[in-house]
């Protein structure tokens, strides 16, 4: 992450791995309340976005290249599998960035070109192109791409400004 940003602290409402870059949702398990602000991973496409986690969550020792998506164990997703014990992300404070003029996302597709509005692209925190979003329905804006996405589960940078637009 870079540039000036604006953070904020939030509790894993389960128990997951997720990584830098990860668009967060809002909490399914455990409500925010108003000593405890609490997140999850988002529950599909176009939801509302919380912010951007500014680090990676997983165990120490975790075989963790900057670049890796899939788990090198099991070819599955990262992001929400779930850490050995005595590992816990639940509960724990993590770092969200919620507005910056620069920072990294994992983009989902190809369909993200530069200066496109980019939204929540599916459960795992990663994003898409608001031209996914069809016509006459409100996006949930997580930020501006600086450069067009040219890989599936390639790190793209944004301007992050979390907003609802009408398409």
């Amino acid at each position: 992450m870079l540039g000036n940003q604006g953070l904020t602290a939030a509790k894993f409402d389960t128990n997951i791995r997720a990584l830098r870059g990860t668009v967060m949702g809002l909490p399914v398990s455990n409500l925010s309340t108003e000593s405890d602000f609490y997140v999850g991973l988002p529950s599909g496409f176009n939801v509302v976005p919380t912010g951007v986690l500014s680090q990676d969550v997983v165990e120490p020792g975790y075989p963790l290249t900057s670049e890796l998506w899939l788990d090198p164990n099991t070819s599955n997703p990262i992001n929400g599998s779930t850490p050995p014990s005595p590992f816990v992300s639940q509960g724990r404070a993590w770092g969200l960035v919620v507005s910056a003029a620069e920072a990294e996302v994992i983009a989902a597709d190809t369909t993200i070109q530069a200066e496109d509005d980019v939204v929540i692209a599916d459960a795992t925190g990663r994003v898409t192109s608001v031209r996914n979003v069809t016509t006459g329905n409100t996006a949930y804006v997580v930020g501006k791409a600086k450069y067009p996405a040219t890989a599936v589960n390639q790190r793209i940078r944004i301007q992050v400004s979390l907003r609802q637009e009408k398409v």
